[in-house]
């Protein structure tokens, strides 16, 4: 071909490579990325069926329904109730609903992972927690939070062992006396726990109604009190932690002197108060009063009841495990 011609080809298609560049413009990948990018972690809407249960599990079946991570330290949470949830949330809103009747928050980083930490108290020279590990890229796994939180914790388990000085004072004249008392409880829920109370049987003297010269004639008997009660406690998680109590009492008597009949068995309401002060992780320094009715009657004349009716102040430390 001649060289003229070789020269007119090259330019004629250097021509039509320009046109072609020119009339087919490149795609605008980083605006539709910009426009149509995925929603931040925690904001798209789920549906959530997350019924009351402990804490642990709780925050487990919530992990696993967002599908996304949860880091906790297990000691705040052990032996905390979630309250049941269900219906669609954002991933956030469903955790604050499971933290919301607790003493924990929740924060997010920037890599989405949530993180679930006790509220900020006074306390001096206290550590901030470690931020949790960054999460490696890909898909993100629910973390198992129930196989990370220990069954039982010393600290916060559900019983408590008391041992206690009680004192009683007796209605009008009969004598009250000291004693030494021991409870079991075992905490239903985090504020309210069934007690067994026992102590250790003691004298007591008092005058018999209905007899002539009643305040000269004295009889006695040992008195031994076991009392089933109900508390509520308003504080379980503060260092002070105030209670209230009621329920049944129930009083032997036996080795009776100077009355003839008297019941052996009888059995009334009582009502306590008192107040636990958390010494450490396991012990508790207690301080309580209560009232119990105490109403043997002797023989088969009601106006020879006997009103002990004791007012009983007790004292002591209690064992939490």
């Amino acid at each position: 071909m001649p060289r003229g011609g070789c020269a007119g080809a090259a330019l004629a298609a250097s021509m039509a490579c320009l046109c072609a560049a020119l009339c087919c413009p490149v795609p605008a990948r980083a605006q539709a990325a910009g426009a149509n990018g995925p929603p931040a972690p925690g904001d798209a809407r789920v549906e959530f069926d997350i019924p009351a249960q402990p804490m642990a599990a709780a925050l487990n079946a919530w992990a696993v329904q967002a599908n996304t991570q949860v880091f906790v330290d297990p000691g705040p949470v052990a032996h905390l109730t979630a309250p049941a949830i269900k219906g669609t949330f954002t991933p956030r809103q469903a955790l604050r609903a499971l933290l919301a009747h607790s003493r924990l928050q929740v924060s997010q980083g920037a890599n989405g992972v949530f993180l679930i930490k006790p509220r900020p108290t006074a306390v001096v020279n206290q550590q901030p927690p470690a931020p949790p590990t960054a999460a490696p890229e890909g898909p993100a796994t629910p973390a198992a939070v129930a196989r990370e939180v220990p069954t039982t914790r010393a600290s916060e388990g559900p019983w408590l062992l008391g041992f206690f000085v009680n004192y009683a004072q007796d209605n009008g004249n009969a004598s009250g006396g000291a004693s030494a008392a021991v409870t079991g409880e075992y905490f239903i829920t985090d504020h309210v726990a069934a007690a067994l109370a026992l102590t250790v049987p003691r004298t007591h003297s008092f005058e018999v109604p209905g007899t002539a010269a009643a305040a000269a004639h004295r009889a006695s008997a040992r008195l031994q009190s076991s009392a089933v009660t109900f508390k509520y406690y308003f504080a379980p998680e503060d260092r002070w932690d105030p209670y209230l109590g009621a329920g049944v009492d129930v009083t032997a008597l036996y080795e009776v002197s100077g009355v003839a009949g008297l019941d052996r068995v009888t059995a009334g309401p009582i009502a306590e108060a008192g107040i636990n002060l958390r010494l450490d992780r396991h012990w508790m320094l207690n301080a309580a009063a209560s009232w119990a009715q105490v109403q043997p009657a002797a023989g088969a004349m009601p106006s020879r009841d006997i009103r002990l009716d004791p007012l009983q102040f007790d004292c002591g430390f209690v064992y939490r495990f």
